[in-house]
């Protein structure tokens, strides 16, 4: 059978674990109404290469082939669900219950960092449009007591 990969993705993340060599990839494709939509993918590095990822510069481009592999990542319940439901309160027993869940990742045995590449831009969001739109300027009106505040408005 055949198990081969050929991936390109944005740095997100790079870190050592165990002594293996790890980055994450986001790749990007569009999604409804012009946004952009990105798949992340964790890459294990083949300890036979000479590539640290912690040298690359978050946001660079970077090619990688290899092979899939799965495994199991062994962890306790409780940081599985804190990790999904932010900020909710849950009870003890969950620390002592460990899990395991599979997770399949590529297993790189070749790393080539793009040149010139960058992230693709992002479109202007709306709010950012309301921030460059020109407010209007009220006038200064004194507030003095028993003045209806309403009736000020509507006089200007």
């Amino acid at each position: 059978m055949l198990n081969q990969v050929y991936f390109e993705g944005y740095l997100t993340r790079a870190w050592e674990y165990r002594e293996q060599r790890f980055m994450r990839l986001a790749n990007h494709r569009p999604g409804e109404n012009g946004k952009t939509l990105s798949d992340y993918v964790t890459v294990q590095i083949d300890p036979s290469l000479d590539f640290d990822p912690q040298r690359v510069r978050i946001g660079r481009l970077v090619h990688v082939t290899g092979r899939i592999v799965g495994r199991d990542i062994v962890e306790p319940l409780k940081m599985v669900v804190e990790k999904s439901h932010d900020g909710v309160e849950l009870p003890s027993e969950l620390s002592t219950l460990v899990i395991r869940r599979p997770t399949v990742q590529i297993l790189a045995t070749q790393v080539k960092v793009l040149q010139g590449a960058k992230p693709p831009k992002q479109k202007a969001k709306a709010d950012k449009k309301e921030k460059s739109i020109e407010k209007p300027v009220l006038p200064i009106v004194p507030i003095q007591p028993g003045v209806d505040l309403a009736e000020l408005v509507a006089t200007n």
